[in-house]
């Protein structure tokens, strides 16, 4: 029998990665919901301590992420200055509690959605912090793509105006929230993307 050739290994391992990725993401998401979604207890009380729930998951990452590279041998020190880290850190901690807020509000799906809505304030920050230019049709896309997925989320099937013109052009769906978890998260979302 012949070996099986580098093309079929890069094939499996991406299969491996790919299943992994989306199945981790499948689990995440569903323990998110429960516990933020679910009521506990006698007195049917809903999780109030999401920064706690924050801190568990990132001690966890943090112990399997030094575990691997202490296995592999390879460097713990950083390569980017360490204000850019705190950076990032904020941002992300922020998000992810807002993430975990935000699903006192909506639903997963429809929160998974809404991060559809992070073109507009990625492009913004990116103009802002690192100066990147952008084509009026870039801001356009994204504009359309936001409005969409608004008014797909906004909106049941036969109350939104246009939908048939909506589902021809197929405009991806976004998603603008009313409150104010999910538009925190959005933001610190983006901010995350230039770091």
């Amino acid at each position: 029998m012949a070996e099986s050739g580098p093309k079929e290994h890069k094939l499996w391992k991406g299969i491996f990665a790919v299943v992994g990725i989306m199945t981790t993401l499948l689990i995440y998401g569903i323990l998110q919901e429960k516990i933020m979604r679910i009521p506990y207890g006698p007195n049917k009380e809903f999780f109030k301590y999401s920064l706690f729930l924050v801190f568990c998951n990132r001690i966890t990452t943090s112990a399997v992420s030094a575990g691997f590279l202490l296995a592999s041998k390879k460097a713990l020190e950083p390569v980017a200055p360490v204000y850019k880290y705190c950076l990032i850190s904020v941002s992300n901690i922020l998000t992810t509690t807002c993430q975990y807020e935000a699903l006192k509000y909506v639903s997963f799906p429809v929160q998974t959605l809404a991060k559809c809505a992070k073109m507009l304030p990625v492009m913004v920050w990116g103009t802002l912090i690192m100066q990147k230019r952008y084509k009026g049709l870039d801001y356009l896309f994204a504009f359309l793509v936001t409005l969409g997925c608004s008014i797909f989320i906004l909106y049941p099937k036969n109350e939104i105006p246009l939908w048939d013109w909506f589902v021809e052009w197929g405009i991806s769906h976004s998603v603008i929230l009313n409150r104010g978890p999910p538009k925190i998260y959005l933001a610190f979302s983006s901010i995350a993307k230039w770091f």
